[in-house]
């Protein structure tokens, strides 16, 4: 089987839609000169190609040239630039970055840079049998993941029309052969529907058969974005590549990654929760504590959501959701908000709500505002258990708003927002579990399950079995998450709805000062010793596994 290694390359922008990274010095090399070195190493491939846009062949050319590897390395225009799901695969893909797989919408890593139409270009171009698609900003992938993802598909020629990985975003590509490719084409598919889980699509998960090549399981489960395309991800690469020599591999990089100092969050959390009131139209919710059971709060200085998107978006891949202890479409100036936050350059802006009230300015001001995410807090398939749940009769209403703000999407021909209900895991709602995400899940795209959150005793316990771990660790959520609350107070975690584990005014501070400030590395301290004797809401926590 002739297969052809593609790397992938566009010289203007990245996936996230930031100004392209592949010229930029790292290391000994460009991001893109890394790239083709290693590609240069990959065994069992025919050819080797450069894939760009017509405007980028002759940047292309000078790059391969400067490397020495004009012999080695192709240089096709066969990108036609055309991107119809790029908006809408962003605003799923941007919430799940270190993950190859499990992004809202059911996005993979793949899906930020392989399109089937170049893919189909190389096949035709080569006649070849398949392509190991590669991004030119993989200036880490693994040579000897690649070179063995290609012995493992000429050896189950039979059984694989593609060959994949569950390496980290960045250490390995993905093989696709021709008649895979023709499918994709013909149903006009993203390459993400081959690994994700959709319910109108009857397939076993692939990572039980034989496109999946396995690989060692401290790379499989290592958490991580090994990429040049974003800040923290050239910081890391950098930092690596200079202890690590730059021909290491998907091992010793995630071997380093476990080490001090080499987290995903770097100097600010990789998302901010941000409460704006605590006001909720189900204030006697069983799911949440609201009403009378959360102190009142609400953000009155609007001149601090400036400073704290500022800051988010000095890095170009942190996440700022609107929640907390209230629903944030209640704050009467959430159009303003929003449009701050987006003025300010914040990667992704997420939104969680009730949707129980939804005017048409605020309806316009989440479509206007490019929010990327809503999650509607539904917890119920039907009436009955939405009363039950909830003390309220509100379900067709919130019913009625999801629909309302598809069509102004269909309507107004834009990808954002993604809608996605979610439903809290309980015995009142267990019954109506998997009708609820099969519905969910083809009537917006994305559905979410969640786990019954007692909140550390503030709410009553539930009867059905807890899915936590039978060994407490340390709290997943202190190395990446951060949550603001409406009066100014910094707390360690979106369970302390009363701001008890407060440490600090993010509306006075600076919020690198509180993330890496003393504070909040002895409860990671504390955390990592598993002593909570001055942390009570953390030992009563249920909800520490949690990413």
């Amino acid at each position: 089987m002739d297969i052809v290694a593609a790397v992938f390359a566009d010289f203007a922008e990245t996936f996230l839609s930031g100004p392209s990274q592949l010229l930029t010095p790292l290391g000994s090399r460009s991001v893109l000169g890394l790239t083709l070195t290693r590609l240069t190493r990959v065994t069992g491939i025919e050819r080797r190609c450069l894939v760009v846009r017509p405007r980028d062949e002759e940047a292309a050319k000078s790059v391969v040239r400067e490397l020495g590897l004009a012999d080695k390395v192709d240089v096709l225009a066969l990108d036609d630039g055309a991107r119809p799901r790029r908006r809408l695969l962003r605003c799923g893909r941007k919430w799940n970055l270190e993950c190859w797989r499990g992004s809202p919408l059911g996005t993979t890593w793949f899906d930020e840079y392989v399109e089937p139409p170049s893919v189909g270009r190389v096949l035709d171009h080569y006649q070849c049998e398949g392509v190991l698609c590669l991004d030119g900003h993989q200036s880490a992938f693994d040579v000897a993941i690649a070179s063995d993802m290609i012995a493992h598909q000429r050896e189950n020629d039979a059984e694989a029309q593609f060959v994949f990985t569950q390496a980290p975003p960045g250490l390995a590509g993905i093989i696709l052969r021709r008649d895979v490719t023709r499918d994709l084409l013909e149903q006009q598919y993203p390459v993400g529907l081959l690994v994700c889980y959709r319910p109108e699509i009857a397939q076993t998960d692939p990572i039980t058969k034989e496109q999946c090549l396995r690989i060692p399981s401290e790379v499989s489960q290592t958490p991580a974005r090994l990429t040049a395309d974003t800040l923290r991800g050239r910081e890391l690469l950098a930092d690596a590549l200079a202890e690590l020599g730059e021909e290491c591999d998907a091992r010793a990089l995630c071997a380093w990654l476990h080490t001090d100092g080499h987290d995903r969050a770097g100097n600010l959390p990789v998302e901010v929760e941000l409460e704006l009131t605590t006001d909720d139209p189900l204030p006697e919710t069983t799911m949440r504590p609201r009403g009378e059971r959360v102190p009142r709060r609400r953000l009155e200085d609007l001149d601090a959501v400036d400073r704290l998107a500022g800051q988010l978006a000095a890095y170009d891949d942190r996440l700022l959701v609107l929640g907390g202890h209230g629903d944030p479409l209640l704050h009467p100036r959430f159009p303003e908000i929003c449009r701050r936050i987006r003025a300010a350059g914040v990667c992704g802006l997420g939104v969680v709500t009730t949707l129980v009230e939804l005017p048409d300015a605020t309806l316009d001001a989440l479509i206007n505002n490019a929010v990327d995410l809503i999650e509607v807090q539904l917890d119920a398939n039907s009436a009955a258990t939405y009363r039950k749940v909830h003390n309220a009769d509100a379900f067709a209403r919130v019913v009625e708003n999801v629909e309302r703000l598809q069509a102004a999407r269909r309507s107004r021909q834009s990808p954002p927002p993604v809608v996605a209900c979610s439903l809290t895991r309980c015995e009142a709602t267990l019954a109506e579990l998997e009708a609820f995400f099969e519905q969910w899940i083809k009537a917006t795209g994305w559905a979410v399950i969640r786990g019954y959150n007692d909140y550390g005793g503030l709410l009553p316990a539930d009867s059905v079995l807890a899915m936590r771990p039978p060994l407490r660790g340390p709290c997943r959520r202190l190395d990446t998450r951060m949550m603001l609350l409406a009066d100014g107070r910094s707390v360690l975690c979106s369970q302390d709805a009363a701001g008890e584990t407060a440490f600090g005014s993010w509306i006075s501070e600076n919020l690198t000062d509180l993330w890496r400030g003393a504070a909040l590395n002895s409860a990671r301290e504390s955390h990592s010793r598993l002593t909570f004797d001055n942390y009570p809401l953390c030992a009563r926590c249920g909800e520490w596994f949690r990413p």
